[in-house]
């Protein structure tokens, strides 16, 4: 099938009728749809904090080594699971702590790398992770989208890792990005200091640095705000050149 923005999700590489009806969830239905997905926020992975640098109330992004995994029920709270996972680095080793959710025990095992994102607080005496976001690094192929760089993160659901959706949008944009068609007349590009849209959509999901996704968003945020200004403006013009009545009144 010729394959435009308006394809369906489900025809992307990787994607298939499963995968599209969570990504359908999203309001996910077209290839225009996913570029036009923006990240929730951005982790800066070119510089990971040391374990034994994390400091109390503050998030922040590890890469570590699973130690130990363990999972108990509360002595205080019946029924209530908690899973604990220790991770290390060279300088130190943290927990990170899930409560009620007993099905990502299966997700770590000893010896793997892993990711975590999360707020650092302090229990008994040690700091720990609670419920941090986290990734588990196995595929090589893709480390480029997920490691020593400025990496995305989205809003998603069950069923669609962070790491796969990734995978999604750089597909989008490999295949589809030459067929994207500029919307702002160059003349305002210019004076408005504003990139095309294609590099945009570029930096929105897969900025160099923080730098170019604040210039990616001013450049989508004017064009949101232009195309609604559009009929606006229309519609004053029609106003204008709307010639009505024209009443005589004598006395």
């Amino acid at each position: 099938m010729l394959k435009n923005l308006n394809t369906p999700i489900r025809y992307l590489k990787g994607v298939g009728p499963k995968k599209a009806g969570l990504l359908n969830e999203l309001g996910i239905h077209s290839v225009e749809d996913a570029l036009y997905y923006f990240p929730r926020r951005y982790e800066d992975r070119t510089k990971f904090v040391p374990v034994s640098q994390l400091k109390k109330d503050e998030t922040q992004t590890i890469k570590a080594t699973v130690l130990v995994k363990n999972q108990r029920q509360s002595w205080k709270r019946r029924g209530f699971n908690i899973l604990e996972v220790v991770v290390g680095d060279d300088s130190g080793r943290i927990s990170c702590v899930w409560f009620n959710q007993p099905y990502l025990k299966d997700y770590f095992k000893t010896g793997q790398i892993v990711i975590m994102f999360g707020r650092i607080q302090e229990y008994s005496g040690r700091l720990q992770m609670t419920s941090p976001e986290f990734e588990i690094v196995t595929e090589a192929e893709s480390t480029s989208l997920d490691i020593g760089r400025v990496v995305p993160v989205y809003t998603l659901p069950e069923g669609i890792t962070q790491r796969y959706f990734r995978k999604i949008i750089k597909n989008c944009l490999d295949e589809h990005l030459p067929k994207i068609k500029e919307i702002l007349p160059y003349e305002i590009r210019v004076k408005h200091n504003l990139l095309n849209l294609a590099k945009s959509l570029i930096d929105i999901h897969f900025p160099e640095n923080l730098e170019f996704k604040k210039q990616a968003y001013r450049r989508l945020s004017f064009e949101e705000f232009f195309l609604f200004q559009i009929p606006i403006a229309l519609r004053k013009l029609k106003k204008k050149e709307y010639q009505g009545l024209v009443h005589k009144i004598e006395g």
